[in-house]
């Protein structure tokens, strides 16, 4: 059944935050298996949430059907999936079209087979770019509807190895750096050269330990339940180093006896639940020279989203289902566990991050196989 979904899914060129289809499809098919299936438009975006029976806890599956544009040179037809060697290839198999796919189809597997649990569905078309009007509107009116979920598993592309074999808890905060330095234009032989100090600030920016002497807080305060015990393990994760980025730097200039009068650069940090916004800012500015122009962009905030009792019982499910031990862990990018964690204890479980976005995306049958095997495992014992 997977394939067949995966197959809809792919044919839809639902470039973020265009659902193209792939959100109606999604709705059809979850109203066509009992599901009170609705979709939620703001704006451009088309975002879903269905829901199947009410019965004791709802176990919510989450995700997002927007992918990125199919740049570069394709082997492949980005919109059309194609069996190859075992591999899945089209633009969204990995990220996140596939392990949505074996997440639905485990779903159907479950309510035709005597559920112990509501079953709900939550999708948006925004997540690549995570606007305002995807997961973070949907999530805003569930709660004002008073929507009740229990437990949310993302079907994300997080895993720092093999499939399944890494449960994402959390995430590391984002903020955006954007740097301007601004000097005299001059001839190189003759000139105070303001990029030569722009360079070693973001040297430094970039190879000084953030974390050092900065004071470490109570890792139990960015828990899902902050009465609860503390786990040792997830203390270790939320330590986790913070790192700096530089993404871009641009001088614009093919002249090679000129200085230009403006040198720009763009930095991330990624960083660890020591950091705020606010202090992180602060430690930049003071990096910086008085001729160099800044702008941040607050993006996502430290956060674990879920309690370590349900941490530990969706691994030990994962663990029995793989015959292996699996990581937790924060690393990796932001995704809408940053909204749904607002509404509900939430992990994400998915496919290798190494492959998403790449050229040729893909996944493999295997992998597919063991998602729908991890999903449902998930679906039965929780």
């Amino acid at each position: 059944m997977y394939r067949n979904i995966l197959t809809n899914l792919v044919k839809c060129k639902s470039v973020t935050p265009y659902s193209d289809g792939a959100i109606e499809y999604c709705n059809q098919l979850l109203n066509n298996w009992g599901f009170n299936s609705n979709i939620y438009q703001y704006g451009d975006v088309f975002n879903l949430y269905a829901r199947y029976g009410n019965i004791n806890k709802n176990i919510c599956i989450a995700g997002h059907i927007d992918v990125v544009p199919p740049i570069g040179n394709w082997h492949y037809n980005p919109w059309e999936l194609t069996e190859n060697n075992s591999k899945l290839y089209g633009r969204g198999t990995n990220d996140m079209k596939g392990p949505l796919s074996a997440a639905l189809a485990a779903v159907y597997y479950y309510i035709n087979n005597n559920p112990k649990s509501s079953i709900s569905v939550m999708l948006t078309s925004d997540e690549e770019v995570m606007t305002e009007n995807g997961m973070k509107s949907l999530v805003k009116t569930l709660i004002n509807q008073r929507e009740k979920i229990d437990y949310c598993i993302v079907c994300e592309s997080c895993s720092k190895g093999n499939t399944g074999e890494y449960i994402k808890i959390g995430c590391k905060g984002s903020l955006n750096i954007d740097l301007i330095s601004h000097g005299e234009q001059c001839h190189v032989a003759s000139c105070n050269n303001h990029i030569n100090r722009f360079i070693k600030v973001l040297n430094d920016l970039v190879n000084n330990d953030l974390d050092n002497n900065k004071e470490q807080i109570d890792p139990t305060k960015l828990l899902h339940d902050n009465n609860e015990q503390f786990n040792p393990i997830a203390s270790n994760i939320l330590q986790e180093k913070s790192i700096i980025n530089i993404t871009s730097i641009d001088i614009g200039n093919n002249v090679r006896n000129i200085v230009p009068a403006s040198a720009h650069a763009k930095l991330n940090i990624r960083f660890a639940n020591i950091w705020n916004h606010d202090d992180l800012e602060q430690y930049i500015v003071s990096k910086l020279y008085n001729n160099i122009e800044y702008k941040f962009e607050r993006f996502g905030y430290p956060f674990i989203g879920a309690s370590i009792k349900y941490i530990n019982k969706v691994k030990s499910i994962i663990e029995k289902v793989l015959n292996k031990q699996i990581e937790i862990g924060t690393d990796g990018g932001n995704s809408d566990a940053l909204s749904i964690h607002e509404i509900t204890e939430v992990v994400e479980i998915g496919s290798p991050l190494a492959q998403a976005h790449i050229v040729d995306e893909y996944i493999t049958l295997e992998d597919m196989e063991k998602l729908f095997n991890i999903y449902k495992a998930i679906l039965e014992n929780l």
